[in-house]
């Protein structure tokens, strides 16, 4: 597509920006600049512009209690028992408060937390958990009386408690307020609120003190918590309350009548109580709320006026300030006073350095933690002491941390490129060479296909789920490697990692230019790359499509140089949002096929940068800032993620972000704010010249007051401080495609691209050709072998491919004339005897389609993966279809191969039906075999379902293989349909 046609395809799509044409010109740019003037505002108390309420709506999954900076303490509203929408504990569109908890996640996707839920009372005590049962404890509530500020919530509840809350960094404070002149008060401390509890205790240790523990298990496997609680006056009574059976755990606290305020305070700890105890005493010894709000806000006024930043605009200030006042709730502090923690082997320890859990690093090292090396250098040390310290413990680097429990949610080793981009940054880090060895024991680790990896340069979908997405990112971290290896003097692990960080060439299909799923030497079929499926992750081919930015200018010649390029991400942000596949929640924030709402997209509006269309990054970031960030509840185009989201918008409103952190670089976009000001040493100012809606193109740049034609701006330039004068225009000025670009890093000149066979599957009848073919500009010649030992020259011209006639291993590799070589690939092609044929009546999901419609009959069986490529799997439907014999046998058994994995809605069959013929259309029936019975628990297991007839001899065989129907009541997804999965069919 040439230039005018994809620009004007991208102002036709934005309907909210379709009269470029009609942009203003000189004379309104002028008036345009003399209002800002007068308008422009200097924020002074940036705490002012937080809406913690933005992202607690849709699927934004954050939380509005208060929380300082990086606190222990997450205290707040709980309104959202289960379900993915209550992984933050509290959702806008809930009309009840449960009680108030002291610790919530911040936009994660998997629930936990919900820790120590306090649940005031007054006149009849009721100790029903209202979760459980409706009338029980709790209460409604209206947004019209609820307020949050950063450091501070109140809520005025329909039972006529007024709440109010605040924290220090392991404490909270609570303030309750009574209406009613009669009747008795009560605080309920409830340990049993959501997670499974494994060991839980409150004892009383004074008229107005409580000490207690709550170890559970939720998405933290083992997670310690321990509580000392203290009222502002005595209670009367106390008792402890359990049903171990419906896990009620709960302790009272009795005040007498007519008291019209308690206020209590909570120390927290994940050592032990003495830890929560002294927490309590070291941080809050006073009951005085005022004080400590104060005390918050300010903590709070002083970390966001960080960086200041004017625009005419509230919603914008609104929605920076929100954003950054995210970007701070997590990760979270793990230490108490005294520097002692519980470590990962469950052992208390003492750290000089703070300590710090949650870490969800595969959303964060995109542009969280980028962020936290402007503006939280001194953090981001003690961040990586953290992980370093996981290293010790565990022997590998974190990968998604919760309360010390490593989760191993998502994918990658992805603390080696928060450690690199630090370093690479001059922020000062302890023990680099031993942060070394931790980021090759992570990447070498046998585990998520990292062995097969290293030894084939990618990983086959048959071993491993997600199999593109891991592959890429193993290959991003391995040059993060690189660079750290590189830094430090360590040249052979350097050149070693640098090879390694190419291996996203081997699953680039010379076709397609897309990222493709490979069954050991062979492409997978059927790729859709709008189909959202199990070979990658959370997204689709197109949202993973340019997960290489570590080399991203090879990349672009991949796809034909800049023009070709150009075309791609045309394609991408101009095309069909339609996908197909599984259901992913995860996938929205839609601009085409870019998914805002999900992070593997994020840097993908600056790739126009890198082909010669820096324009189109600046209007898709123009955008994306105010399309997808409102000053809403539902403001958020996708969930949080520990701050990932919110980090992009504070990154490119000031009009940069790290395209490949990991690189002390930022690529420029289009900065939406006036002024800004990233507090230094020595300041680093943005000024933003002609700014407004229509002026969203830059028209010129500056530095210092000398021009500058570079279209990136390094961290060592916001360090030494200088001002960025950035001059926008209505129109794009097309010198800027000449500006220098950053990322200029280039692959090992060793590394060879593996070769691939140009089967589209491994199994065959009779005989198979087999070509061996290369990717790309590879000018290197194939060799292949048919023992692993003895290889010959390839040679695909003339048809000389080769032929098959038994079942036969083929290794395939590539050699250079100055002696470089690929790795090796094999793959096995395994001759079978067809004696049946399948026709099938019902449709499988593409995405597991067992290798194509005989996979059933093929003679290939599944492991228990049911994400890999022998698995045909069917979506709350019936598996019905007809198995024709070559010739007409008589039978006494056929076997069907199911898969159970309740954990991922899969369920056995729930009957199957037998019918015969000899001439394919009159049946008869033969027999009904009940399915397998299911019980709750988590069981992965593959079984057979064997239907016994009494000898026949037939030619077709019908079959009916019923679905077991809904999800049980006992099942996380009760209610919603069940998918079968099926593989060989045994017939004797």
């Amino acid at each position: 597509m040439k230039y005018g046609i994809a620009l004007a395809l991208v102002i036709w799509t934005f309907s909210g920006f379709s009269q470029i044409q009609d942009l203003k010109r000189n004379s309104d740019v002028a008036r345009e600049r003399i209002i800002q003037s007068q308008l422009a505002k200097k924020v002074v108390n940036p705490t002012q512009y937080v809406n913690p309420f933005i992202g607690t709506g849709g699927h934004g999954h954050t939380f509005p209690g208060p929380v300082l900076p990086f606190g222990m303490v997450q205290v707040g509203p709980d309104t959202r028992y289960e379900g993915w929408d209550g992984c933050g504990g509290y959702h806008y569109s809930d009309s009840v408060i449960y009680g108030f908890s002291h610790t919530h996640l911040s936009g994660t996707g998997v629930p936990d937390y919900a820790d120590v839920l306090i649940v005031p009372q007054q006149g009849k005590l009721n100790t029903i958990p209202g979760y459980k049962k409706a009338g029980g404890f709790g209460s409604k509530f209206q947004h019209a009386k609820e307020r949050a500020l950063p450091g501070s919530y109140h809520v005025e509840l329909e039972n006529g408690i007024t709440a109010d809350l605040t924290a220090t960094l392991r404490c909270a404070l609570h303030r309750y307020q009574f209406s009613s002149a009669k009747g008795k008060r009560y605080i309920l401390i409830d340990l049993g609120y959501r997670d499974r509890v494994l060991e839980v205790s409150a004892t009383k240790t004074s008229a107005n003190s409580v000490i207690g523990k709550r170890v559970s298990e939720a998405w933290a496997t083992r997670q310690h918590l321990y509580f000392s609680l203290e009222t502002s006056i005595p209670f009367t009574k106390s008792k402890w309350i359990e049903n171990k059976k419906d896990g009620t755990y709960l302790f009272l606290m009795e005040f007498p009548e007519g008291v019209k305020e308690i206020s209590v305070r909570v120390g927290l700890s994940g050592t032990d109580e003495t830890g929560a105890t002294s927490n309590l005493k070291s941080e809050l010894n006073t009951f005085d709320f005022d004080i400590i709000r104060a005390r918050a806000a300010g903590a709070w006024t002083a970390e966001l006026a960080k960086i200041e930043v004017e625009s005419t605009n509230k919603t914008v200030l609104t929605n920076f300030y929100t954003a950054l006042y995210h970007t701070y709730v997590h990760p979270s502090l793990w230490s108490d006073v005294d520097g002692k923690y519980r470590d990962f082997n469950n052992k208390i320890q003492q750290s000089s350095n703070s300590m710090y859990s949650v870490f969800s690093l595969w959303d964060t090292y995109r542009g969280a933690n980028p962020l936290y090396t402007i503006t939280q250098p001194e953090k981001t040390a003690d961040f990586v002491e953290s992980f370093f310290q996981q290293y010790k413990n565990t022997g590998l680097l974190p990968v998604w941390t919760l309360s010390n429990n490593e989760t191993n949610c998502m994918i990658g080793y992805h603390s080696v490129s928060v450690i690199t981009d630090a370093y690479l940054k001059g922020i000062p880090l302890k023990n680099p060479e031993e942060l070394l060895e931790a980021m090759i024991a992570s990447s070498t680790a046998d585990q998520f296909g990292k062995k097969q990896y290293e030894e084939t340069g990618f990983i086959s979908a048959n071993i491993q789920a997600e199999s593109v997405s891991k592959t890429l990112e193993y290959a991003y971290d391995d040059w993060c490697i690189s660079k750290f290896a590189e830094k430090l003097g360590k040249s052979e692990i350097a050149k070693k990692y640098q090879l390694r960080s190419a291996n996203w060439m081997n699953l680039m299909h010379p076709e397609t230019r897309f990222f493709q799923p490979r069954k050991d030497g062979i492409f997978l079929p059927y790729f859709k790359p709008n189909e959202v499926n199990h070979h990658f992750t959370e997204a689709n081919g197109w949202q993973y499509s340019l997960a290489a930015p570590q080399h991203i200018q090879t990349l672009i010649d991949m796809h034909g140089g800049n023009e070709g390029m150009n075309d791609f991400l045309d394609s991408l942000f101009l095309g069909a949002s339609k996908m197909s596949g599984r259901e992913q929640a995860d996938i929205t924030g839609l601009i085409g096929q870019y998914a805002h709402g999900n992070e593997p997209s994020h840097h993908m509006a600056y790739a126009y940068n890198y082909c010669g269309s820096p324009e189109k990054t600046q209007l898709f970031v123009d955008s994306i800032l105010k399309t997808f960030y409102t000053n809403n509840p539902d403001g958020l185009s996708g969930n949080e993620d520990c701050g990932q989201m919110s980090a992009w918008y504070v990154l490119s409103s000031m009009g940069f972000y790290p395209v490949a952190p990991g690189s002390p670089t930022y690529a420029i976009g289009r900065p939406i704010m006036d002024h800004v000001i990233i507090k230094g040493a020595k300041n680093f100012e943005v000024v933003t010249k002609n700014n407004s809606s229509e002026n969203k193109f830059i028209q010129s740049i500056t530095w210092n007051g000398a021009v500058y034609q570079k279209l990136y701006i390094t961290h060592e330039m916001i360090v030494q401080g200088g001002i960025l004068e950035i001059t926008m225009s209505p129109n794009p000025n097309k010198e800027l495609a000449n500006y220098e670009l950053d990322l200029r890093n280039e692959i090992s000149p060793s590394f060879v691209p593996v070769p691939f066979f140009t089967a589209s599957q491994t199994v065959f009848e009779g005989e198979m050709e087999v070509g061996i073919d290369v990717l790309f500009f590879e000018k290197g010649k194939v060799y292949y072998s048919l023992d692993g030992t003895k290889f010959q020259p390839f040679y695909k011209q003339g048809g000389k491919n080769i032929l098959l006639t038994e079942t036969t291993p083929v290794y395939a590799k590539v050699v250079r004339e100055d002696g470089a070589e690929s790795k090796v690939i094999k793959t096995v092609f395994t001759k079978y005897i067809r004696d049946k044929k399948i026709t099938l009546s019902s449709e499988y999901a593409n995405q597991y389609s067992g290798g194509g419609p005989q996979a059933l009959v093929d003679g290939q069986k599944g492991t228990e993966e049911y994400r890999g490529t022998e698995w045909q799997g069917t979506f709350g439907k019936d598996v019905e279809g007809i198995i024709e014999l070559n010739e007409a046998k008589e039978i006494s058994q056929i076997q069907f191969s199911y898969l159970q994995d309740q954990r991922s809605w899969i369920f056995p069959p729930k009957s199957v039906a037998i019918e015969v013929s000899n001439d394919g259309v009159n049946f008869r029936k033969l027999g009904k075999t009940d399915g397998i019975s299911v019980t709750e628990g988590e069981v992965l297991k593959i079984g057979e379902i064997t239907v016994e007839i009494a000898p026949t001899t037939c030619k077709f065989i019908r079959f009916s293989v019923e679905n077991y129907g809904p999800c049980p009541e006992w099942h996380l997804g009760a209610g919603n349909q069940t998918w079968l999965f099926l593989d060989e069919i045994t017939i004797k």
